[in-house]
């Protein structure tokens, strides 16, 4: 869930945020799965279907 707070707290800062903005909003928190490209590809996506409309 603290991936989901940071990811929120970031799009409601930078609606159209690059992937050092994405890497320095999670770098906090850490993953065991270690998925972390697919996280940056997730928030990509929230903040693409956020700024259509």
């Amino acid at each position: 869930s603290g991936q989901i707070m940071a990811a929120t707290a970031l799009l409601s800062q930078r609606p159209d945020p690059n992937d050092q903005d994405i890497d320095n909003a999670m770098k906090n928190n850490i993953c065991r799965c270690g998925t972390y490209t697919r996280v940056r590809k997730a928030i990509h996506r929230a903040a693409k279907d956020l700024n259509s409309g």
